[in-house]
């Protein structure tokens, strides 16, 4: 547990240190590339391993991927993680971003058993903390904030769309609920806590009504873990107070219909 704690902690800086421009990793200096290389190392390193041992025993295997909230499933059957770093929903479906999501998203795809195996998206959480509300703010608050919404859910879709055409079973997830904390790491136009819990639930609506609306099966472990006043609850959070304690996991099987 102490493991998991330092290494979601140690992503989840690395996650907002890069948020402070959308989509950019600073990459510049020797001790950006450094911690970089050294996360991707271990994350391969990871995600080899499980999917070795799948190939291995045959067993049918789900496939996590997204930012560092897929880090509870970490080294716990059946999963295979794949951290994409700050990657967002947004961005996804564009091919040549910092972090080469849509690049690696589909490489990742590849390795999928399409008769046996199912993929559980976990991304959106870094446009509801940060991006939604900058670009509300950059364009002087004239684009209401559920219209930035909705065009995040619609670009969000262009890649389910995709998986879905290629015969992936494939589940998208809700985003947690907000974190209590202030703007710890300094990222511009940050928004308040009131602000970060309204887009946090109209994101997972949204999300959830275009789901139903294309036939995506959407897991929704947000309103397991949500408070009356829309924060993540205490009990169901690391000591981080930003990410989902492994005990939620069983939210998560539930909606996968693997929970025994």
């Amino acid at each position: 547990m102490k493991s998991l704690g330092r290494f979601l902690i140690k992503a989840r800086v690395f996650e907002s240190l890069a948020s402070k421009e959308p989509e950019r990793v600073q990459t510049d200096t020797l001790r950006w590339r450094f911690r970089l290389a050294k996360r991707e190392i271990y994350m391969k390193a990871v995600f080899l391993r499980s999917l070795v041992r799948s190939r291995i025993t045959s067993k049918p295997a789900v496939y996590v991927l997204g930012d560092s909230h897929a880090g509870i499933f970490l080294k716990r059957k059946p999963f295979i993680v794949h951290w994409f770093g700050p990657a967002t929903a947004y961005k996804l479906k564009s091919p040549g971003s910092t972090t080469r999501s849509n690049e690696r998203l589909f490489h990742i795809l590849k390795y999928i058993v399409k008769d046996r195996d199912k993929v559980l998206m976990l991304f959106g959480e870094i446009d509801c903390r940060v991006h939604i509300y900058n670009q509300y703010i950059k364009r002087d608050k004239r684009v209401p904030m559920e219209e930035l919404i909705d065009e995040t859910v619609a670009s969000y879709g262009v890649v389910l769309e995709r998986m879905k055409e290629r015969g992936i079973d494939f589940y998208v997830a809700s985003v947690p609920p907000a974190a209590r904390e202030g703007n710890i790491f300094g990222v511009p136009n940050y928004p308040p806590p009131e602000v970060r819990c309204f887009i946090n639930r109209v994101f997972n609506d949204r999300l959830s009504d275009s789901c139903e609306k294309r036939g995506y099966r959407f897991i929704d472990a947000y309103s397991r873990v949500v408070d009356s006043e829309g924060f993540i609850r205490t009990e169901f959070s690391l000591d981080d107070g930003t990410h989902l304690e492994p005990e939620t996991i069983k939210f998560f099987e539930e909606g996968l219909g693997i929970r025994k």
